[in-house]
């Protein structure tokens, strides 16, 4: 509905300028941009005229040895997604996305919880594992204005997730999330605009298991809590155990500081937490876990443009890091399970920090390069488990676009270098489940393994009349690692701009 009163407001609006559709594309394909950061308003002030797109597109990858062996093995899915900005005149504009995924997860295995990124390490989990089915609906919709010096903009966005699978056994998920963004801001010094963004999450997924063969009842159900740890008291496919529930909140400020023309210093800042409790409905809905994630991001570059020749350079950082609580419950004696304690017991920090920096000769060719450190440490503090990794990656990527009368294409290729630097595991295996204790083996040597990647993307488009045009996209991505399998993903999209 938002999706369609958008396309019909941008088909009704005059055109602002003289741009035909390809023209248009070929502008926002710019790659010496100024970023948005977290602003819900400074996309007011970027480059773009109005326009329209919508895709369809399907997707596929194949990783025999994945980094996040919770994720699967490979993906197949297939999209549809529309991206619109609507400048209502030079003051204000309101812009709106749509997205729906429909796909499958193969060969899943250690998670049974959707959106594992968020809410692990407290995930449920089964010993068979197996493809997991997806089916997603994401929107968005913005609007944003300015008088005098002064400029201020809201925006509303939400992603439902449905996952299930369809053998034994059965997990069956629904995510829902909600944020909800507003910011304002003026233009402090000539030529400079300073944008400051609250934005508020709402986070929750339910979750419950069914066996179709009650002789599959034998396999694990196990609620993970990290680093190979698990609830041994609610393990087991017992109904009571099998149906959780989290729900989170989060908060997220930030700050913008961006050059009104495509020269000078571009910075942003955030800073975001979101607390997730994991409730087990037994007898009584009890709260068993709680995640508190934290997470700083920090970046800043240069951008330079004159005659022919253009370039950005800039540097970056980002630290996320967690503490899990776990509570300590009574017996249950009474009919209820009742909350006595909590204590912190899992603990983990990520950085990725890095530099970046692109040469672009008229508007046509580019350069870019981009090194990124990245560092991670978990523990879980009884029994005593550690897992600790850095390494440095390094990478290149080349590309040429033009646009030309009624056509618009470009190329792009590049590749990539990681290489460990350091590492360390602890599971105690006398206090670890033998399988448990071989996946995290298995994936502290995956860790470990250098790995080269080269990724192509093609791009075409063609004119169909002032307003509209249509394009094909293809694209794909291999990876190297040492010692194992090489893994690879394509992307095939056909869309409309208009």
């Amino acid at each position: 509905m938002i999706a369609g009163l958008l396309i019909s407001l941008s088909l009704l609006l005059p055109l602002t300028d003289s741009l035909s559709a390809v023209q248009r594309s070929y502008a926002r394909g710019e790659k010496l941009r100024l970023s948005e950061g977290a602003s819900a308003a400074a996309y007011l002030f970027g480059p773009d005229a109005s326009y329209t797109g919508a895709a369809a597109s399907w997707s596929y990858a194949k990783d025999p040895a994945p980094l996040v062996r919770e994720e699967g093995k490979g993906l197949s899915e297939g999209q549809i997604h529309i991206t619109i900005l609507v400048r209502l005149d030079s003051l204000s504009a309101v812009r709106g996305r749509v997205r729906y995924v429909n796909g499958i997860k193969r060969d899943v295995l250690w998670n049974s919880s959707s959106d594992c990124s968020t809410v692990y390490p407290y995930v449920m989990a089964d010993t068979v594992g197996g493809n997991l089915r997806k089916e997603e609906y994401a929107f968005s919709c913005g609007y944003t204005a300015r008088r005098g010096r002064f400029h201020w903009g809201v925006e509303g966005a939400y992603r439902a997730l449905h996952e299930y699978r369809q053998t034994d056994p059965r997990p069956r998920n629904i995510v829902s999330d909600l944020n909800v963004t507003g910011s304002a801001g003026w233009r402090a010094v000539p030529g400079y605009v300073l944008d400051a963004t609250l934005a508020y999450r709402r986070y929750s997924q339910t979750q419950n298991m069914t066996f179709l063969n009650a002789r599959g009842k034998n396999t694990a159900i196990l609620h993970l809590t990290g680093l190979g740890s698990h609830f041994a008291r609610f393990s087991g496919a017992t109904d009571a155990n099998m149906n959780t529930r989290y729900a989170g909140n989060g908060v997220t400020v930030a700050a913008t500081w961006i050059p009104l023309r495509e020269n000078g210093w571009n910075a942003a800042v955030s800073y975001s937490l979101l607390d997730i409790i994991h409730y087990l409905p037994n007898q009584n809905e009890v709260p068993y876990t709680e995640l508190y994630t934290r997470e700083t991001d920090i970046r800043f570059q240069y951008l330079s443009r004159g005659g022919d020749l253009a370039w950005r350079a800039g540097a970056f950082a980002r630290y996320q890091w967690r503490i899990g609580q776990e509570s300590i419950l009574d017996n249950g004696a009474a009919g209820y399970i009742k909350e006595l304690a909590r204590a912190d017991m899992f603990h983990s920090g990520k950085l990725a920090a890095g530099l970046d920096g692109l040469l672009q000769w008229r508007k046509r060719w580019s350069l870019e390069a981009r090194a990124v450190y990245t560092r991670s440490e978990e523990n879980y503090a009884y029994p005593l488990r550690l897992l600790a990794h850095s390494g440095l990656w390094a990478g290149l990527d080349a590309a040429y676009r033009r646009q030309s009368g009624l056509w618009h294409w470009k190329a792009a290729l590049g590749g990539g270098l990681y290489r460990p630097l350091a590492g360390a595991l602890r599971i105690p295996e006398e206090y670890t489940d033998a399988r448990i204790a071989a996946y995290w083996q298995e994936h502290y040597v995956r860790l470990g393994a250098g790995s080269q990647d080269a990724c192509l993307s093609l791009y075409v488009e063609r004119q169909i009349s002032a307003r509209f045009s249509l394009y094909a996209q293809a694209s794909g991505r291999t990876v190297f690692p040492g010692g194992f399998a090489p893994a690879f993903n394509t992307s095939l999209s056909i869309g409309i701009n208009f």
